[in-house]
C-alpha cells in the first residue's frame, strides 16, 4: 500500500530552517510513500530537484476552489509547517494530521485573544513534533492540555557532504574569518554580531550568508560603525558547505532558536562555534563553554578572540564539534519521522476496519 503524504509550507526558499527542513525529509521520498507539495507562496527554490524525484508542487493561490479541494482530499496524512500553513491544513478534513513545532517561542503566544485558535489547533492535531525536548517543554507550558500529542524528533543533516575534520586555526597574522548563516531577522540577532566585530581587532571580518527584510538596516548599521571593509553580505548561498569551509569560526546568535540546523553544519565542517544561550540551541550546542548571553557583544568578542588567540583552545572547540554533531544525522532523522507517519496512518486503518467489523 502506497502512503501518500501532503506537506503544506509558506514557501520553499533557500533561506529559511524549516524550509531546508522540508526538503531533507522528502528527497528522496522512500519506497511506498508518494509524496506532494503546497506553497502559500510562489517562491520554490527547490522545484526542479524535488519534481525530478517525484514529488509534485503545487501553489495554493494558483488553485481554483475545486483543485483545492481533491488536493485536500487526496493524502493519507497531511504535514503542516509554519503559520499559516498549519491552520489551512485544518482544512483537510478526515485526514492524519501532524504539524513540526520548529521554535521555543512565536509572536502568536504573545497574543492573549490567539489563545483560543491555538487551543484548537494543537487539538486537531494528531502529532505535534517539536524537534527538541526544549520546544517540546515550551509547548506543554503553552498548552499542557495536549502534551500527549507531543512527541520529539532531533532535525539531522547529511554529515556526508561535510569533511567531519576539525579545522585548524589560520596562523596568527592571517585574517580571521567569522560566519553566520541565517535569513535577516530578528530573531537571528545580526547586531549583537556586527557589534561584537566592531570590538575585535581590524584582522578579523564577518561574512553573512543569507538575505531578508532587514538587510538594508543591518548594511546601514555596519557602515555606522566603520566596518564596511570587514563586513562582507553573501546573500542566500546555496553551497552552504562550501560557504563554511571557507570561514574560521560560526557564530550563531539567536533571540529566539527552535534547533539551530545552521549551527550543527558548521560542526560538521570542523569549525569551532559559538551561540547564543537560549532554549534549543544551548540543548543542541551542550557545551556551557561555546554559550554566550543574548545580545552581549562584549562577551562575545572577548570568547572569539580568546578561542582564536590560543590554538588549543581552538582544536579543543572545533573537534568537538565535529564529535558533536553526530548526534544529528540525517538518516535517524528521516526514519523516526517515516516511522511516525507509519504508526498514524496504521491508527487510522485499525480504526476504519474497527468500524467495518
Amino acid at each position: 500500500m502506497t502512503v501518500k503524504v501532503l506537506h503544506i509550507i509558506n514557501d520553499l526558499s533557500r533561506n529559511g530552517g524549516a524550509q531546508r527542513f522540508v526538503i531533507d525529509l522528502i528527497s528522496p521520498p522512500p519506497d511506498g510513500y508518494e509524496i506532494r507539495v503546497i506553497t502559500l507562496e510562489d517562491t520554490n527554490d527547490f522545484r526542479a530537484e524535488i519534481e525530478a524525484q517525484g514529488v509534485a508542487c503545487y501553489v495554493w493561490d494558483r488553485l481554483s476552489l475545486k483543485e483545492k479541494w481533491q488536493l485536500l482530499r487526496w493524502p493519507d496524512l497531511v504535514h503542516g509547517h509554519l503559520f499559516p500553513s498549519i491552520y489551512i491544513a485544518l482544512a483537510a478534513f478526515g485526514k492524519k494530521r501532524i504539524q513540526t513545532e520548529h521554535a521555543t517561542h512565536n509572536r502568536r503566544r504573545d497574543h492573549a485573544w490567539m489563545k483560543p485558535f491555538e487551543f484548537f489547533l494543537y487539538w486537531r492535531y494528531h502529532t505535534t513534533v517539536c524537534i527538541t525536548e526544549q520546544v517540546q517543554h515550551a509547548l506543554e507550558a503553552f498548552l499542557p492540555q495536549w502534551k500527549s500529542h507531543y512527541q520529539v524528533i532531533l532535525n539531522g543533516i547529511d554529515l556526508s557532504k561535510y569533511p567531519l575534520i576539525a579545522k585548524s586555526r589560520p596562523e596568527s597574522d592571517s585574517p580571521i574569518r567569522i560566519g553566520m548563516v541565517g535569513r535577516f531577522h530578528v530573531y537571528k540577532d545580526h547586531p549583537t554580531l556586527i557589534r561584537a566585530l566592531a570590538l575585535l581587532p581590524a584582522k578579523y571580518e564577518l561574512h553573512f550568508a543569507g538575505d531578508g527584510d532587514r538587510r538594508e538596516e543591518y548594511q546601514t548599521l555596519v557602515k555606522s560603525l566603520g566596518l564596511d571593509d570587514r563586513v562582507i553580505f553573501h546573500g542566500v548561498r546555496a553551497d552552504i558547505p562550501a560557504f563554511l569551509d571557507g570561514v574560521d569560526i560560526y557564530v550563531q546568535s539567536s533571540i529566539v532558536e527552535g534547533f539551530g540546523l545552521a549551527a550543527v553544519e558548521a560542526m560538521a565542517a570542523g569549525l569551532p562555534v559559538l551561540a547564543s544561550r537560549v532554549q534549543g540551541m544551548s540543548e543542541v550546542i551542550d557545551n556551557e563553554a561555546s554559550l554566550f548571553n543574548v545580545g552581549d557583544e562584549k562577551m562575545l568578542a572577548q570568547m572569539v578572540a580568546s578561542l582564536c588567540d590560543d590554538a588549543a583552545s581552538y582544536q579543543t572547540s572545533a573537534q568537538y564539534s565535529v564529535s558533536r554533531c553526530q548526534h544529528f544525522t540525517l538518516s535517524a532523522f528521516r526514519e523516526q519521522y517515516y516511522d511516525t507517519y507509519q504508526s498514524l496512518v496504521d491508527n487510522k486503518q485499525r480504526l476504519a476496519d474497527g468500524k467495518a467489523s
